[in-house]
């Protein structure tokens, strides 16, 4: 098949006249019967790889994704695009849904899961009965970041793979030093040598780094200063639950502001909903914890505030990558104090799994001791799976507790650090920054107000053309109606 060929159905089936960046250099890879691994910036059309290759493909194209609003959000992307052939299998269906759903499967082109459901031994009965044209594990990433973690399901994901007869796979993902794609390897059991390793520089030109020192006392009125400058509609980042609701109230008390948040105690409802009024812009901010944003296709997201310390690096450029998507400039603010990189290191270093407590749990007494940690359960459930001894567990949650002790020092390097902050970031992702844009950082330029100023002006222009065209509309239908 010719450039020719590809550049021409591209437009024929998505509208667009050229690829960017990695799309096509994937596609021919994946066509070519390749095992591929992809890298690419967030906001660059990762999904449009395996869609664009399931419409040359046979079989079906079954999707592993993470998130259930992420599947909710790429199923209707789908279909708003004329795909009737698209559906998820998830906890959100109902019993008489899922029974449909399975009993209908060689009439989907496009099939998401999670790693949870794809365990399943019935569904994996049925999914031996279908061609599966391309296997595909959307932020692969989770697989490292999540499955040594509280999801440990993610790291069976290649024996699933297998007992479906090793379909041509593909891995995307947004973030993945050498350390992670090593992981995404063993894990899926592809072999390096068979398989196209794809990886582009993580960083976004039209993104400013601006990082703030601030006390955990000044940082709500640091916060105000910031939503008073920057144009909407925004994500606001925490650690805590508790925090994003309460300082949520408090942006509605002090501001105009339409906000709402999002995190692991709304119901599933509650959050379906939520994300969809922030996609149709009825929502100004969403605050948010790590689980809101994955593969969110919004693309006028102007910033993202970090109101904590994230995690690690990864986790920082997964969710600051979630703003401008339309290529217009916008701004990752994260407001750092010293006191939360010592409650994060802390919380890195905390575990239940002692000795005394791992030898009642490996007991059949363990039946009865009460809940984990979201992490320590994931640890756990691994070491029972891999039928580790008492000494195997002690090692393997030792080497957990490190890699999360050095993954948030890192995070705190990269803040505290005075040189450019995406020189850091692109060398992190073992990459060389080639080119600062005019608006790199907080360390390069500073003073930001110029900036501030003319995205707050665009902003208003804006706001001010959507009101215009809504009381257009309004006229023009009362015009039908006289």
């Amino acid at each position: 098949m010719t450039t020719k060929s590809l550049e021409q159905q591209l437009k024929e089936w998505f509208g667009f006249e050229q690829f960017r960046e990695g799309q096509k250099e994937s596609i021919e890879s994946v066509l070519a019967e390749k095992d591929t691994v992809t890298v690419l910036p967030t906001g660059t059309g990762k999904s449009l790889i395996y869609q664009y290759c399931g419409y040359h493909l046979p079989g079906t194209v079954l999707i592993v994704s993470p998130l259930l609003s992420l599947m909710d959000n790429q199923v209707m992307q789908l279909k708003m695009r004329g795909e009737k052939r698209a559906a998820a299998l998830n906890s959100m269906l109902s019993f008489e849904e899922r029974n449909f759903i399975e009993a209908n499967l060689n009439q989907y082109k496009f099939l998401f899961v999670s790693p949870e459901m794809l365990q399943s031994q019935r569904l994996q009965e049925k999914l031996t009965r279908l061609k599966i044209g391309l296997f595909v594990v959307d932020e692969a990433h989770c697989i490292s970041q999540w499955g040594l973690d509280f999801r440990p399901e993610y790291l069976f994901i290649g024996e699933a793979r297998k007992r479906l007869g090793n379909p041509r796979t593909l891995a995307l993902t947004a973030t993945a030093p050498l350390a992670v794609i090593n992981d995404i390897l063993q894990y899926l059991e592809l072999k390096e040598q068979d398989t196209t390793i794809l990886r582009y520089d993580p960083n976004r030109k039209n993104i400013y780094y601006q990082v703030t020192e601030v006390s955990n006392q000044a940082k709500n009125e640091t916060l105000l200063e910031l939503l008073k400058n920057y144009p909407p509609p925004g994500v606001i980042y925490f650690s805590s639950k508790a925090q994003a609701e309460n300082v949520s109230q408090w942006i509605r008390q002090q501001t105009s502001l339409r906000v709402d948040t999002y995190h692991a105690d709304r119901s599933n409802e509650d959050r379906t909903t939520i994300q969809r009024q922030f996609l149709r812009d009825e929502l100004d901010l969403i605050c948010a914890t790590t689980a809101f944003g994955m593969g969110i296709n919004k693309q006028n997201i102007r910033y993202v505030i970090h109101y904590h310390l994230p995690g690690s690096i990864e986790e920082y450029l997964q969710e600051t990558g979630r703003a401008g998507r339309d290529g217009e400039q916008s701004m990752a603010a994260l407001l750092y104090s010293r006191e939360d990189f010592a409650f994060k290191y802390r919380k890195s270093q905390e575990t239940d799994l002692n000795e005394t407590f791992l030898r009642l749990l490996q007991s059949k007494k363990g039946k009865n001791m009460p809940l984990l940690s979201d992490s320590d359960q994931g640890m756990f459930q691994i070491i029972q799976q891999q039928r580790m001894n008492l000494s195997e567990s002690q090692i393997f949650i030792e080497e957990r507790l490190k890699e999360r002790k050095e993954k948030v020092v890192r995070m705190k390097d990269f803040v505290e650090a005075k040189t450019c902050k995406r020189s850091i970031i692109s060398a992190f992702f073992d990459h060389e920054l080639i080119e600062r844009p005019d608006w790199c950082c907080s360390n390069c330029q500073p003073d930001a107000s110029h900036l501030v100023l003319s995205l707050r002006t665009k902003g208003e222009q804006t706001r001010e053309g959507e009101r215009d065209r809504t009381l257009w509309k309004e006229k023009v239908k009362l015009l039908f109606q006289l």
